[in-house]
């Protein structure tokens, strides 16, 4: 199959450019033989840090105790499960992580590949885990950790029991080579995004709520699990370092929990930070040699690295390294924005989940470069573009800086980018559903940069394991006790956090009281406030846009009604009247979401794009699906993800057309094709909007070869939807079951 892809895009290319592809290949695989030779001669953790010794930047302002007091209960069992070692990512429930334990195993396929260790004070126990070159440091390091602390196992797919070896350099680290093994489960766990938690959980104990153990407990949590990490995962060795977006959201989580505890004057002792400080300095060299950029083809991967060597370039002193890593971020920031983002402020992976993360990533980092002090800013004018040497390459200095709306000072971004970054909050509030969920459309695989404030719903286990079929012989904790269960498709946070730098009642009324993200994101940006694009106040652009008239619609109509092809129709009857009161509609023509929103009624219809300029790794078999929400309950959902790797036939399961509620052409293909890699989607349908207004939605596509069309009528009393083909030559019915629904990767309804 790759061979094929490989000869076929060859043949494709001129021969000068067949040529130095395959010299550049070439050059590619001895450079990696020299590097994997190197580090298995000499120790890969640096050894002269170029920093003194001291403390690391500070960006965030006072603990918001107010709003943290409102949610102590949840802050007090998350921390309590952190505590313990108990993680619930990717849909694993909540399992105490450590070496030896058993695994229930992924539909069916289980590996019992782990041991249990018995660590003592002077690291022994990592002899023969660790490489020969990086053990004598590793122990080092586990020496200042404290010595009741269990490790955590950080090399181990909790749901599968599959497990990589600490000793493999990170480049021949292997994955999608067995069945039911997912590498996002460490990956997941190493982002170590439950940091925040302690920090807020430490100022709860200050603050003297109840429920929490001693202050002093989680900071010692906090730094034991960074030690932990470090001394087991020597950089270039291990699952943990061969993603660098997975190393840029580690990085980022340690340097903001960090920063919250040292907001509450915890003060860490000096070995503690002659380690840590190194580490992050390791990291933010390493993502700066591995970034996952590509003139073809770059997303939400790329993305992250550029954050992550953000937030370790703002953190770490400067000199003239870090200097090169900060400006590079912040000219890459704006370059990503401008290629990622549509001017409407959507993201371009089709994939509202994925919009979700990307802006996260945005939103933080801009409010990082606005809140740099002084002679931080200074290096945006003074780096040597001549030291980073890597593509796509730095340009030379100073790095531009425009006025702020709103305000009297200057910043590294245009107003375009201040606009696109608001959109991004407007588009996630206008396509979310009065249950406060957003549509699945495309992948979900619950990623985000921070979890500040984390959506939980509380229920029991057994209502648990009766709603997931995925907890199916889930034992860890008893039936009756406390299952706290996030929430993936609550994207409010997203909404509070850009408004930390706007300041709008709209969206501050959308997010909701007592968030966190607001007052954090405004502290981390200085106090900065931008004026909106909005000044006038006007609808929003997507409220304004409207594709076709009247007349269009009753012309397709008629025209549609004349095929001599397959109809169908559905009718979706709603009980009540004033179906349509306060009816507002929503076109988002660039990503391809087009949203009727009153009083009683939420409908979203896809058509558009698949996204990544036509690569459409995020994108499923989509086009004219319909998601409806009546009263606040969803009447049809997108079913979302449910895996990526570990099982492929299940990925494309829920890629497939027949997962959506969408026109199906029996006995034809996919609308595009599956079988070009999972992260690969055909874009043969070429979805359009015919019409948008008052009388409903008309689209096509071209999927199945000939065109097929799709009618979606709103009525005072319900929904009909029509679908149409050309000129008999297939039979096309629609979808009216699909698979049950998945709120997040990893896990499904019983």
């Amino acid at each position: 199959m790759r061979l094929t892809y490989y000869l076929q895009r060859a043949r494709n290319l001129p021969p000068h450019m067949v040529i130095i592809k395959a010299m550049s290949k070439a050059w590619k695989r001895a450079t990696l033989l020299y590097r994997r030779r190197r580090d298995a001669r000499h120790s890969t953790y640096v050894k002269n840090v170029p920093f003194p010794p001291g403390r690391l930047n500070n960006y965030f302002g006072a603990v918001p105790l107010g709003i943290l007091r409102s949610h102590a209960e949840q802050i007090a069992a998350l921390a309590g499960h952190y505590l313990e070692h108990r993680f619930d990512l990717l849909g694993s429930g909540w399992v105490q992580v450590k070496h030896g334990i058993h695994c229930r195993g992924l539909e069916g396929y289980r590996y019992g590949m782990g041991s249990p260790v018995h660590p003592d004070s002077n690291g022994k126990w990592l002899d023969g885990k660790i490489n020969r070159t990086n053990v004598a440091e590793s122990r080092r390091i586990w020496r200042v950790v404290d010595g009741d602390y269990v490790p955590i196992d950080w090399h181990l797919d909790f749901k599968s029991g599959y497990r990589w070896s600490e000793d493999t350099w990170y480049l021949d680290i292997a994955y999608g080579h067995k069945p039911g093994v997912d590498i996002k489960v460490p990956w997941e766990l190493a982002r170590m995004q439950h940091l925040p938690q302690l920090a807020w959980a430490c100022a709860m104990a200050k603050d003297g709520q109840v429920g929490f153990a001693p202050a002093r407990v989680y900071a010692r949590e906090f730094r034991n699990q960074v030690l932990d990490f470090i001394a087991t995962n020597p950089p270039r060795y291990g699952v943990n370092w061969c993603c660098t977006m997975d190393v840029a959201i580690r990085i980022t989580n340690w340097l903001v929990a960090y920063d919250l505890f040292r907001v509450q004057g915890v003060d860490f002792d000096a070995k503690f930070m002659n380690v840590f400080m190194r580490s992050v300095y390791e990291h933010g060299r390493h993502i700066a040699t591995h970034l996952e950029w590509s003139p073809e083809l770059r997303g939400n991967h790329y993305l992250a690295d550029i954050v992550g060597l953000l937030f370790a370039a703002a953190y770490l002193p400067r000199n003239p390294e870090t200097d090169t890593w900060l400006a590079f971020a912040v000219q890459e920031l704006i370059s990503e924005v401008n290629l990622q983002f549509y001017p409407d402020g959507t993201n371009f992976e089709a994939s509202t989940c994925y919009h979700r993360l990307a802006a996260e990533l945005v939103v933080y980092a801009t409010a990082l470069v606005l809140g740099l002090p002084d002679e931080k800013r200074a290096a945006l004018r003074e780096y040597n573009h001549h030291l980073l040497t890597v593509q796509p390459g730095l340009k030379p200095g100073p790095v531009p800086l425009y006025p702020l709306p709103g305000s009297n000072r200057l910043a590294p971004f245009p107003a375009w980018y201040i606009e696109r970054l608001e959109k991004m909050a407007e588009f996630a509030m206008h396509i979310t559903k009065p249950n406060g969920h957003v549509p699945q459309i495309g992948d979900n695989d619950s990623g985000q940069l921070l979890k500040l404030q984390p959506v939980y719903r509380k229920m029991t286990v057994a209502e648990a394991r009766a709603r997931y079929a995925n907890l199916d012989g889930y034992t860890d904790l008893p039936g009756q006790a406390v299952y706290w269960d996030e929430d993936h498709l609550d994207h409010r946070h997203l909404v509070a956090a850009v408004n930390g730098l706007l300041g709008r009642e709209d969206l501050a009324v959308f997010a909701g009281d007592n968030r966190l993200e607001t007052g954090l994101v405004h502290h981390l940006a200085g106090g900065t406030r931008l004026a909106s694009y909005r000044l006038g106040g006007e609808p929003a652009g997507a409220e304004r846009a409207r594709i076709g008239t009247r007349k269009d619609w009753l012309r397709l109509k008629s025209r549609f009604n004349a095929l001599t092809g397959e109809q169908r129709v559905v009718e979706i009857p709603v009980p009540g009247s004033n179906l349509l009161k306060d009816l507002k509609l929503y076109a988002y023509r660039n990503f391809g979401l087009y949203i009727f929103r009153s009083r009683r009624l939420y409908l979203a219809v896809r058509c558009g794009p698949i996204g990544q300029n036509g690569n459409g790794g995020h994108a499923h078999n989509d086009q004219l699906a319909v998601e409806l929400n009546v009263d606040g309950e969803d009447w049809i959902a997108d079913p979302g993800t449910y895996l990526y790797t570990p099982l492929p036939a299940r990925r494309n399961e829920y890629r497939s057309a027949k997962a959506h509620f969408v026109p199906l052409a029996k006995g034809r293909r996919e609308p595009g094709r599956l079988d070009r890699g999972l992260f690969t989607l055909g874009d043969e349908a070429k979805a359009k909007c015919l019409y948008f207004g008052g009388k409903g939605f008309i689209g096509m596509h071209w999927g199945y070869g000939d065109p097929v069309y799709r009618v979606v009528q709103l009525m005072e009393h319900g929904i009909r939807i029509m679908d149409y083909t050309g000129e008999g030559s297939f039979c096309c019915s629609t979808n009216t079951t699909i698979p049950s629904l998945s709120p997040g990767y990893g896990i499904r309804h019983g």
